[in-house]
């Protein structure tokens, strides 16, 4: 089956005492959102983590409190006790996770501020080049494409941003593998980067109600 894909825009919950929802976490993960310097970056983490588990416990049909995120080594989430492979991301105005039977990776990214200035160190030359002749909104687009197909392999691979992923033409190195990645493009500017398998790559992202996730975390 396809990897799915949600999302939750995030204005909504940042009227809300993200207190109220840290019961939901371990005390170790409790601790890991406080240490955010800022309330907006806390109340990201949280709902980016609470949207997964949410996804995961329709995904499943689980009471969700039975689902709980862990971390491998390296950092890269995964659900504890359950072979379903997880992703997750972030940006300032929505959050997002995918899931599925096969490992995946996910980037949101939504500011392109410092693009012009480091886009030669990031990308490879034919990608730089490219950027370069694009103007305003066309820059932007295509900047925050190929910086999110980036970071989405960086996650399915588990590699990290090394500076030979940001050497690599990605769009290049896609249709000459069986790894692949595709942007969907939101709204509020933000662009979603999946990578996974070509067969497995979704066509489309399940928006989360927001009244939906109060009501499962209401107790």
């Amino acid at each position: 089956m396809k990897i799915e894909i949600y999302l939750l825009k995030l204005a909504p919950m940042f009227n809300l005492p993200y207190e109220n929802y840290l019961k939901h976490f371990s005390e170790a993960r409790k601790q890991k959102i406080l240490s955010y310097k800022h309330d907006s970056d806390r109340i990201r983490t949280l709902w980016a983590e609470l949207l997964t588990r949410f996804a995961v416990a329709k995904k499943i049909s689980r009471p969700i409190e039975d689902i709980s995120i862990e971390r491998d080594a390296n950092g890269k989430p995964k659900i504890a006790k359950n072979p379903l492979q997880i992703s997750i991301s972030h940006c300032k105005s929505v959050c997002a996770c995918s899931l599925g039977e096969i490992s995946s990776g996910i980037d949101v990214e939504e500011d392109f501020s410092a693009a012009i200035d480091v886009s030669k160190a990031f990308f490879a030359p034919n990608e730089y080049f490219l950027l370069k002749k694009l103007r305003g909104n066309d820059f932007a687009r295509k900047f925050l494409s190929l910086w999110t197909l980036k970071e989405s392999f960086a996650k399915f691979s588990g590699v990290g941003l090394s500076e030979e992923l940001l050497r690599t033409d990605i769009e290049q190195f896609f249709a000459e593998n069986i790894i692949g990645g595709r942007n969907f493009y939101l709204s509020e500017g933000a662009v979603v980067g999946i990578c996974t398998e070509k067969a497995f790559l979704p066509e489309n992202i399940t928006f989360a109600e927001p009244k939906l996730l109060l009501d499962a975390y209401k107790s």
